[in-house]
């Protein structure tokens, strides 16, 4: 089972990432990117690859919204 958390900030909060906090971001989102063969096909077996990947599309949304967000340089 899969747990997001969705956290709303404030809008008038002003944080931006450091170098360290930017580049641990990107990994991440490269990780979502790579694909996994061994968990797309459990995910087939189990029928339920599209809603991973309709999941998978959503994390990387909010990733790449928290990227613009906090990383305008990237």
């Amino acid at each position: 089972m899969i747990f997001v958390m969705i956290i709303q900030e404030h809008p008038n909060a002003r944080y931006s990432m450091n170098d360290s906090e930017k580049r641990a971001l990107t990994l991440f989102i490269e990780s979502v990117l790579k694909p996994d063969n061994r968990l797309r096909a459990c995910a087939h077996n189990q029928k339920c690859y599209d809603e991973l990947m309709s999941l998978r599309q959503e994390v990387l949304d909010l990733l790449y919204l928290k990227q613009k967000q906090k990383c305008p340089t990237l």
